[in-house]
């Protein structure tokens, strides 16, 4: 669902004491591009997939071991994101942990307690291309809510607060904004890039792609949509199994206990991470398991670009 125009203006300061009512953060995409008093989170994930959590308890007493699973903990948090990171927990993150049974009851419970907001991009910056993989700077599909920022105040969709309705001017601004933004929006990937990366699966092109990547997996931490995560123990007769995050760029990742490791090479973790994305993905569930927020292609440390990545190899296709 994009921008209906249905809304209404509220002051900034308005917007920001509803804000204000409760436990809100930003993510840092919108404390990028807007100056907001709330403290940021890098991804939604970070608040619904925390990077290191108990899960259980355990210990050994009376020559048996007695295991208590932790309750989930959850309190109602209200958090500000770009529509791409809406879209990032709306289409993948809900799809891998409530969309079958049975549901991860950390994440459920964190879920039910999130107040999701979207807050319009008025502009592409270098490194976005969420128009590429089905998104847009306006949607607010998958939001409780949807605010953008006007040259008279904040145009708000969504319940809880009330203003006035668009006066002409506004409604010329963002219709001029749509326009702007529809000039400048990357073009989609090829509707069959599903198809095309996965037929190019043994391709000798991947070498070549691959070079470049340091495998550091910096890109998957940073990255709204991935989720993989390890669970160890720690303690011995007394002790938790904890959940962390993990990535599919690290060499042990795969590593079996037999001491095999089917995805050992460096080009084949970084296949294994495209085709996850942009094919295996999309053909399971319909749509990308990229939101094109960029965050990957900008923080980089080797400038390793995962569009150009993709053009590639859809082109040797073609």
């Amino acid at each position: 669902m994009r921008l209906s125009g249905n809304g209404v203006v509220v002051t900034r300061e308005a917007f920001l004491e509803w804000l204000s009512r409760g436990k809100t953060f930003v993510t840092e995409a919108v404390a990028r591009r807007f100056r907001l008093p709330f403290p940021a989170v890098p991804t939604p994930k970070t608040i619904l997939l925390p990077q290191r959590e108990a899960l259980y308890r355990f210990f050994w007493a009376k020559r048996t071991w007695n295991v208590h699973p932790l309750p989930p903990e959850g309190t109602p948090v209200l958090l500000l994101a770009a529509p791409c990171e809406v879209k990032a927990v709306t289409d993948v993150l809900d799809a891998v942990f409530l969309g079958n049974a049975p549901q991860d009851p950390h994440y459920a419970t964190r879920r039910k307690n999130l107040f999701l907001g979207a807050l319009g991009c008025t502009f592409f910056e270098a490194t976005c291309f969420c128009t590429r993989v089905g998104g847009h700077p306006l949607s607010r599909e998958g939001a409780d809510f949807f605010a953008l920022p006007l040259s008279s105040g904040v145009y708000f969709e969504g319940e809880g607060l009330s203003g006035r309705p668009l006066a002409s001017s506004e409604k010329e601004e963002l219709e001029a904004l749509v326009a702007d933004l529809g000039k400048t929006a990357p073009p989609p990937f090829p509707e069959k890039t599903p198809e095309y990366l996965y037929e190019a699966f043994g391709r000798d092109i991947w070498e070549d792609i691959a070079w470049g990547c340091l495998n550091c997996g910096a890109c998957t931490f940073l990255c709204p949509t991935c989720f993989c995560f390890d669970l160890a123990l720690e303690g011995r007769l007394r002790g938790a199994m904890i959940r962390t995050w993990d990535s599919c760029m690290f060499p042990k990742f795969t590593l079996h206990a037999s001491s095999h490791n089917p995805r050992s090479h460096p080009m084949q973790r970084v296949r294994q991470r495209i085709l996850h994305k942009f094919s295996y993905h999309p053909l399971r569930k319909g749509v990308f398991g990229c939101v094109g927020c960029g965050r990957c292609v900008a923080l980089c440390p080797v400038n390793w670009d995962i569009r150009e990545a993709v053009e590639r190899v859809v082109s040797c296709a073609l």
